[in-house]
């Protein structure tokens, strides 16, 4: 996990930004509990030589990955609290675009609500989960795509966000848009927001 140290158009603040990693049809909870640990012990000092194994962990970067580790389970615990709408699991169980397009048409969606529904699709459907990272040539514009397998029917919730202002913004489509997978996956990598932006999504 690569980290880059932004700054703020407006405040002049600095901030430590962690990259999100690219991975395929993983367990989301597992992933997810692995790269929290790992964020925790970077920000409170375990040193790289640590992390990458090259030196054996001190006493101190021991009690920093118990500290983190309790941390994540805490958080898992949060997630697992939020409750996930009943249109985003009507979502997976419809094969039909416009019944999909119906189920979220004006529909919110938190990012925090998003990882509480990923860990609900894999732990009760068995939803696997992929990831995908794309930069764009304009400054701070990024783009995070989050696709849960099952088979052959995949659901995508892409976020593009300009890191700089904090903004961020929500998509979805599915296999039953009309795209293949590897063809999403090619336009969400090309780097170019005009390719992006062609893709059949729904805004939330």
């Amino acid at each position: 996990m690569t980290q880059r140290i932004y700054t703020h158009k407006k405040t002049k603040k600095e901030y430590i930004m962690f990259d999100d990693r690219e991975f395929e049809k993983e367990n989301p909870i597992k992933q997810y509990g692995n790269d929290i640990i790992v964020k925790q012990m970077i920000l409170n000092g375990v040193p790289k030589d640590e992390m990458t194994g090259k030196k054996p962990f001190t006493s101190k970067s021991q009690d920093i990955f118990k500290n983190a580790y309790e941390h994540w389970l805490n958080l898992k615990k949060d997630f697992q609290r939020i409750k996930v709408p009943k249109n985003l699991i009507k979502l997976l169980k419809t094969k039909r675009k416009k019944d999909q397009e119906k189920l979220l048409n004006g529909y919110f969606l938190p990012l925090e609500t998003l990882t509480s529904f990923i860990f609900k699709a894999y732990h009760e459907f068995g939803y696997t989960l992929s990831q995908y990272v794309s930069e764009f040539s304009q400054k701070g514009y990024r783009s995070v795509a989050k696709i849960i397998d099952s088979g052959e029917h995949w659901h995508c919730f892409l976020t593009t966000s300009n890191r700089l202002e904090g903004e961020n913004q929500v998509h979805y489509l599915s296999s039953d848009f009309g795209i293949d997978r590897s063809e999403l996956i090619e336009q969400i990598k090309s780097n170019e927001l005009a390719k992006l932006n062609k893709l059949p999504y729904v805004t939330l």
